[in-house]
């Protein structure tokens, strides 16, 4: 069995981070040898220090970055792991320099945003970096096809990129799962992610002035914490929809949220997959999401939920509508969203997928 390190240089904590430990504890249960390298610091490291996984802490960004590269070298060198797994953009170039002094190991990273890594747009210093060190990985993961387009475009050779998406939980996230944040009297749209602008916020507000005006008992719970939240709160408080909309800052188990709501809506202006998606995919609600990156390829239009353009407010206030109006429809594809997430999206699926692809690159690399 390979053994991996996997690091992950994020301060905070989003989707992606929920992938990167999910994955680490779920190779170390396999009985895999799996250590995990975490940013000082970092929102990680809360609850690494309540698991039981081998972990430890670095400075792997910015002026302190040298030291914790040559530290990290002098780990890989000691303990010669099989795999290097790297899950952010921020420490890739780090974690390979340490790979290569440390004697080669595996390099393997995951690429979640759908952002464009072209050498014409900005910023591109951040774009260019990790361009540069994703052409030394052995495999690039891509979390949907969207994103894996977006790594061609930018040059990178069709055979180092493979489509493997995130993973859900699925006995974790399970219809029914999670007592409910607040019973809800009126029907309830939710929200999950970081308050961020590339996540749709702004339109999802003008979106349920619009809805009000034909379902004015419908309630907006906000699930999240980010830069955007005061100018959110003005918003709606300018659109008069402030007492429609309850913003509950970060919630650390958020199927109470799912439990809450009678459909998660996804208004994202750039997404690679949807984390959020699949989570309230696998506990049965259905999904209001943009057409933005891999959203249309986690959520089926007409079939797991409604998928309406990016950006455009009233195509998303009439979806929201047509499905809060229509309740056996949304029962229906909410289950058909829970046999897609099982099928798809189960987390032992797509770790065996993962633990595959550490194989293959580790017969190559003896080849």
């Amino acid at each position: 069995m390979p053994s991996s390190v996997h690091i992950d240089a994020n301060r905070g904590w989003g989707g992606g981070q929920a992938q990167s430990l999910g994955l680490a504890l779920a190779l170390a249960a396999r009985g895999e040898e799996t250590w995990f390298i975490a940013q000082s610091g970092s929102a990680l490291c809360a609850p690494l220090r309540e698991s039981h996984l081998p972990w430890e802490s670095m400075s792997l960004r910015g002026l302190a970055g040298l030291g914790g590269m040559i530290r990290l070298a002098r780990r890989l060198r000691d303990s010669k792991p099989d795999v290097v797994h790297v899950h952010d953009g921020a420490s890739l170039g780090p974690a390979a320099k340490a790979a290569a002094w440390a004697g080669g190991p595996r390099l393997i990273t995951t690429r979640r945003t759908e952002f464009p890594v072209r050498r014409h747009r900005k910023p591109i210093a951040g774009w260019l970096g990790w361009l540069r060190w994703a052409q030394q990985c052995d495999r690039v993961i891509c979390i949907s096809e969207a994103v894996r387009k977006r790594c061609l475009e930018a040059g990178l050779a069709a055979d180092r990129l493979v489509v493997i998406p995130d993973f859900v939980d699925c006995r974790h996230f399970a219809p029914g799962a999670g007592a409910p944040i607040e019973e809800m009297e009126h029907p309830t749209i939710a929200i999950v992610g970081r308050l961020a602008e590339e996540k749709g916020h702004r339109v999802l507000l003008r979106a349920m002035a619009s809805a009000a005006r034909t379902m004015p008992k419908a309630r907006l719970l906000i699930a999240g914490e980010g830069a955007e939240e005061e100018s959110l709160r003005r918003q709606a408080e300018e659109l008069g929809i402030s007492d429609r909309v309850k913003f509950l800052g970060f919630v650390p188990d958020v199927r109470s949220v799912l439990s809450a709501a009678d459909l998660l809506v996804m208004p994202s202006l750039s997404e690679g997959l949807g984390v959020a998606a699949l989570e309230a995919m696998a506990m049965g609600k259905p999904v209001v999401a943009s057409n933005a990156g891999g959203l249309p390829e986690s959520v089926l239009d007409r079939e797991t939920g409604l998928i309406v353009p990016s950006g455009n407010a009233e195509a998303l206030a009439g979806a929201l509508v047509e499905l809060l109006r229509d309740s056996e429809r949304a029962r229906e594809m909410g289950e058909a969203g829970r046999e897609r997430a099982l099928g798809l999206y189960d987390r032992p699926r797509v770790v065996e997928r993962i633990v595959d692809l550490y194989h293959e690159v580790l017969e190559r690399g003896q080849a």
